[in-house]
């Protein structure tokens, strides 16, 4: 398996706002990804459910100028199994579909729904899990005639998961396959975030490389990044620390975390080519050269071992 593009996440929006991330990305082009994530929710042009036009036509300038391609990540908390207000969660997946179509973007990154103990006591899980697919198709009605792709990730078992105040099926990508295969919608596939799905195999302790197997034939987009496998299941310490500790959803560069990366990209097929976003956090910026380099060396150990099966 080769990727198709190998690019890398948002930088984070500092005091300078977009004047500051204009910046930003103009630094990023030595690094030379192939595209960059972009989050429509720091950029400001979704408000309400809808595209704020104003913004969105200064943030639109702005990106363009900068002579790089996009992906698109939704809103973290959008929610299509949330019943409590349907209409707004499918709204904002409509206006990042909009959002993505209007510079050029061809993937849109959202979360896989979540069901809340103390909001959708009222509705079963079967009921949350058929709403999210009919919002999905819709959805990929709207991404089809803007020439999108939407890519659904699979989650990690953060706090309240692990604590069993949310219940999110796509902590296992097998899950998260079914969920996609049961939409049946050709805009519609997976996006496989690799150190999610490691977190969750510590957890609940299911085979990685089984799982990320299971997913592997729906992945459109991939989410590149490390960490040490080990989740935080108390609470102690805070986010604020968890590197201190080793804990949680680090975003560390690809190789300096304990994921078996290369025996992943060595042992799972892909059967489309997908992209893939490496993911790391802020502080570790400053090490993106690294982390692309490190990100295109894997996808080119997984050709190489396809040659030699071939």
């Amino acid at each position: 398996m080769a990727f198709r593009s190998v690019g890398i996440n948002q930088p984070c929006l500092g005091l300078d706002g977009l004047f500051g991330l204009a910046e930003d990305l103009e630094a990023l082009k030595s690094a030379a990804p192939d595209f960059v994530e972009l989050m429509p929710h720091e950029l400001g042009v979704i408000l309400g459910g809808g595209l704020d036009a104003s913004r969105l036509q200064i943030v639109r300038e702005l990106l363009l100028e900068t002579d790089l391609s996009y992906t698109v990540h939704a809103p973290l908390e959008m929610n299509l199994m949330d019943l409590t207000a349907p209409d707004l969660q499918r709204n904002v997946l409509d206006a990042s579909l909009r959002f993505a179509n209007s510079i050029g973007a061809e993937v849109v990154v959202c979360h896989a729904g979540q069901r809340l103990g103390s909001r959708d006591a009222r509705h079963s899980f079967k009921e949350q899990l058929a709403a999210e697919r009919n919002a999905l198709r819709e959805a990929g009605e709207k991404a089809g005639e803007l020439d999108v792709s939407i890519a659904v990730e699979n989650y990690y078992p953060e706090l309240p998961v692990v604590q069993g105040v949310v219940y999110d099926y796509s902590v296992r990508p097998s899950e998260l396959a079914e969920q996609i295969s049961a939409v049946d919608h050709p805009a519609v596939g997976l996006c496989l975030d690799v150190g999610h799905a490691a977190l969750a195999a510590s957890v609940f302790d299911f085979d990685y490389f089984e799982e990320c197997a299971a997913a592997a034939p729906l992945v459109r987009h991939l989410h590149l990044h490390d960490n040490l496998m080990k989740a935080n299941l108390t609470g102690v310490p805070p986010v604020s620390e968890h590197p201190v500790y080793g804990f949680g959803d680090l975003h560390l560069p690809p190789g300096r975390g304990a994921i078996p990366l290369e025996e992943l990209f060595r042992r799972v097929d892909f059967l489309e080519e997908p992209s893939c976003c490496v993911e790391i956090f802020s502080n570790f910026y400053s090490l993106a050269p690294e982390a692309l380099q490190a990100a295109r060396g894997l996808g080119l150990e997984g050709a190489t071992r396809e040659r030699l099966s071939a």
